[in-house]
């Protein structure tokens, strides 16, 4: 469906609507929380009333957000309108939104991640866009005043996805996005400032563990760092506490897959696997293991016992990088 077919036909479907939901993936980041909201500004400024379901409240991550937004984790309505927002498959969704998915006579998908499984009536991904929040933004562009509570959520989500707008797929729609939002008046350093003061002693500490459980393999060209049920147990940690030294991993020289592991919850492993590399594909490791995402930037789960599975996974990247220089 092309966006100006699929964005009228959202909007329509809303207006008509009882109740609306909006939902992002389990453990929101900042494009899914940020996309999430901005949905629900462009959704309000065309009078339709929408609520965003969360799992469970925000986490301290989150801080630089205005206290006035508000989510709703314990659903007591039905709502016939489900609108997930930066989820690449049903798994990906909490309970709840599940739960309210069945009910739901309108499911909207809008999305960025190539490995999408396209589950909902209406389906609508940019696999080559840098976010969620860039999606949104040229998909809506027409219906919504592009003030600045909207272009900071815009703007801190595609931040977020793109690395700080230097991963692959900061393209040049991205700049031409970002300037359009800049002229809006938001103060970029100050917003950017806010962001980064968002960290906390808890993930400085996590971070530490994970630099310390650093290894190499293959040559150095897999780095491989993990986070257990007790590291996060110790700290009374979250998984977003752990997510920052992925992004270092992957800028080391010769480092071609860089692989992060974490337990937050005892036997359940979420992997993260980054590339910096331009010949290498993480979204191919990912979907061999049942997960997904992008090009540069992918994710999983790993099931059963833990050292099996990440042996396994270490001896398929090895055998994958081995086949790239055939």
């Amino acid at each position: 469906m092309k966006s100006s077919s699929f964005a009228k036909n959202l909007l329509k479907v809303c207006k008509n609507a009882q109740n609306v939901a909006i939902s992002g993936h389990l453990n929101p980041d900042y494009d899914a929380l940020g996309s999430c909201l901005s949905l629900q500004n462009i959704l309000k400024q065309n009078g339709i009333t929408a609520d965003i379901i969360l799992e469970k409240p925000l986490e301290n991550n989150f801080e630089y957000l205005s206290a006035n937004y508000t989510f709703v984790t314990t659903p007591t309505k039905l709502y016939d309108v489900l609108i997930t927002v930066d989820t690449a498959e049903l798994k990906m969704l909490p309970e709840n939104v599940l739960a309210i998915r069945e009910n739901a006579k309108f499911t909207f998908n809008i999305d960025h991640h190539q490995s999408n499984k396209n589950y909902a009536q209406f389906n609508f991904v940019q696999g080559e866009t840098s976010s969620a929040c860039e999606v949104l933004y040229y998909l809506f562009r027409k219906y919504f005043t592009l003030n600045q509570e909207l272009a900071s959520l815009f703007y801190i989500g595609i931040y977020a996805d793109t690395g700080g707008f230097v991963y692959s797929n900061t393209q040049a729609n991205t700049f031409k996005c970002l300037a359009e939002l800049i002229f809006t008046g938001i103060n970029a350093d100050k917003l950017l400032l806010q962001f980064f003061r968002g960290k906390t002693l808890t993930e400085f500490e996590m971070t530490k563990r994970a630099f310390d459980s650093v290894k190499f393999y293959d040559n150095n060209q897999i780095a491989v760092s993990v986070l257990r049920f007790k590291d996060f147990q110790d700290l009374n940690a979250s998984l977003n506490d752990g997510k920052f030294i992925i992004s270092y991993l992957q800028t080391l020289d010769g480092v071609k897959v860089a692989i992060c592991v974490s337990e937050p919850k005892l036997n359940d492993f979420h992997v993260s696997l980054r590339t910096s590399a331009d010949n290498v594909n993480v979204s191919e490791i990912a979907q061999n293991f049942g997960g997904g995402g992008h090009i540069k930037a992918s994710g999983m789960t790993l099931k059963g016992d833990f050292d099996k599975a990440l042996s396994a996974l270490i001896r398929y990247v090895t055998h994958y990088l081995k086949g790239l220089e055939k």
